[in-house]
């Protein structure tokens, strides 16, 4: 079955050096949608992620962070490459084989028990993040800066937890891999060469943020998250792989 892929970019501003890279270093002029409202309900990244594949038909969605910047020619056929094993339902640029620790529902919550470890990836830092891949491998978790999900998983789950999760990207990643473990499917990670800039939301996407979840908002939206995924996986967690 021939695989086709969209790209879609939740972006509150900022995003245009990051774009430009993945147009440069894509082998076919794939669709790239970048949702870059800042005011309004249809501001908040889940809202995005899910307008962003409900607006498509291609096989595979790709979510990517605004300021994630790809170096490596033709990645996007190493994507679609995973995506022939059925079995395979989440990629991602970098993932870490274990998600939560051992010990979690044995002691008291604490939202540090949600932890990954053992990350891979080629980032161009990775050594600040983990050890580095630039092959492929399983893994139980990926980062949302790239986060490619079949179509398929989507419909089977209803969407994106919009409503349910805090509108921003905490705990987004965790979501979507949780739920194809969940159903038995695979998650996995390419090591493609890019760099996550990372740390900034931007002066707008903090002001949307406080609007929402009160001042500091984005802390409060990521121990909302955080506190949702610990209380919906105790089915799955922890994974390791």
């Amino acid at each position: 079955m021939s695989m086709s892929l969209a790209l879609v970019c939740p972006s509150m501003g900022g995003h245009e050096d990051a774009v430009e890279t993945w147009q440069d270093t894509i082998s076919k002029p794939w669709p790239i949608r970048v949702l870059d409202e800042t005011e309004g309900d249809g501001a908040g990244f889940l809202t995005k992620c899910e307008r962003g594949w409900r607006d498509t038909d291609a096989k595979v969605v790709g979510f990517l962070h605004s300021d994630l910047l790809v170096h490596e020619f033709n990645w996007d056929e190493r994507v679609l490459a995973e995506f022939t094993k059925p079995e395979v339902a989440v990629v991602g640029f970098v993932g870490a084989t274990r998600l939560a620790d051992e010990d979690i529902y044995k002691i008291p919550y604490d939202y540090r028990q949600l932890a990954r470890a053992d990350v891979w990836s080629n980032l161009t830092d990775w050594q600040n993040h983990g050890q580095r891949e630039t092959a492929s491998r399983q893994v139980a978790v990926v980062d949302s800066c790239a986060v490619f999900v079949r179509r398929e998983l989507l419909r089977r789950v209803g969407g994106w937890p919009v409503g349910t999760y805090p509108n921003s990207s905490h705990c987004s990643d965790l979501w979507i891999c949780c739920m194809a473990h969940r159903l038995g499917l695979r998650v996995r990670m390419v090591g493609v060469s890019c760099t996550h800039r990372s740390g900034g939301k931007g002066d707008a996407g903090v002001r949307w943020l406080n609007d929402r979840f009160g001042r500091d908002g984005d802390s409060a939206a990521h121990r909302q998250a955080h506190e949702l995924v610990y209380e919906d996986f105790r089915d799955v967690l922890p994974i390791h792989v």
